[in-house]
């Protein structure tokens, strides 16, 4: 897909500010996930390209420490940018996931400077792990368009419609088995009187995930169906990167649902979900940001 060179810079710049938009008014959640952290790191990332790659274009041909920079180079750093990008989405989709499971699994508390130094030193080594397996990759070669119509050829990411797909299919599954009428299929999977209450967890978690995001999840999938194709370099953005941190959120919740060994915990925090539910399995009872009257209407709903 041949994109010329000014509706790059253009569009690059339009992300970068959106980007920031983003980490902007979600600050307070940013700083708490790797997912947050990641974010961050793409936002910056975004930005110095799109300051280098206009400085390229309007200098047009200049030396530095005996390096020349030309115009043909804006097209080499857009092409490995989308090979960058195009092969994270898999990575972070289940790092976040882990992120997320592993909060709620874990019953140690970690120092928050301590936590964020881990998050930091994971998104770094990420980030060079993808870039040393481009150069390094002998079938990562850039195809570069018509440098003197100022066009460059590139491309979209086939891991964006996988991980979308495996979205879909999850989320299918699991509004499907909490509303099945297979009482006895259900009765000899789980043998403890909390079933009715963790199927009910499980319609919560999914039900706050597609309110908050069905228009987005909507447009994500009619953008194939209109043959509209977007290139790798926008589709790895803070909105989609927050959209599957809130899906493995969701999965993280129905995860801990039909576990027997609950603890309180409120470590796990989404800027866009609200996830206000009580998981009540066994003895115990977990709590996500639930208030003591939220709760009791929570009790009474169960109970019925």
């Amino acid at each position: 897909m041949e994109t010329s060179i000014p509706s790059l810079l253009l569009v690059l710049w339009l992300k970068s500010l959106l980007n920031w938009l983003v980490v902007a008014v979600q600050r307070h959640y940013v700083i708490r996930s790797f997912s947050g952290f990641f974010c961050i790191s793409l936002a910056l990332i975004d930005s110095l390209l799109s300051f280098v790659l206009t400085a390229i274009f309007y200098l047009e041909d200049f030396n530095i420490s005996g390096w020349r920079f030309t115009r043909y180079y804006i097209c080499l750093l857009a092409q490995i940018t989308c090979f960058i990008y195009a092969m994270l989405h898999w990575p972070v989709f289940l790092l976040v996931g882990l992120d997320n499971f592993w909060t709620l699994s874990s019953s140690s508390m970690h120092t928050f400077w301590k936590q964020k130094m881990t998050y930091i030193a994971g998104v770094c080594l990420l980030w060079i792990l993808a870039a040393l397996y481009v150069f390094w990759e002998p079938g990562v070669v850039p195809s570069l368009g018509d440098d003197e119509k100022h066009q460059c050829e590139l491309f979209s990411s086939p891991q964006t419609s996988q991980v979308l797909v495996a979205l879909l299919l999850t989320v299918t599954g699991v509004i499907l088995y909490s509303y099945a009428p297979f009482e006895k299929w259900r009765v000899q999977v789980f043998l403890h009187s909390t079933q009715q209450s963790c199927l009910i967890c499980l319609r919560r978690a999914m039900h706050t995930f597609l309110s908050t995001w069905a228009s987005f999840l909507v447009l994500m999938i009619i953008s194939p169906l209109l043959q509209i194709e977007m290139q790798a370099h926008l589709q790895m953005n803070v909105i989609w990167l927050c959209f599957l941190n809130s899906f493995t959120v969701a999965l993280a919740l129905c995860g801990r649902s039909f576990t027997s060994n609950s603890k309180k915990s409120d470590t796990i925090t989404d800027g866009f979900c609200s996830w206000y539910f009580c998981f009540i399995c066994g003895a115990d009872e977990w709590n996500y940001g639930q208030q003591s009257g939220d709760r009791t209407d929570v009790k009474t709903l169960l109970s019925i």
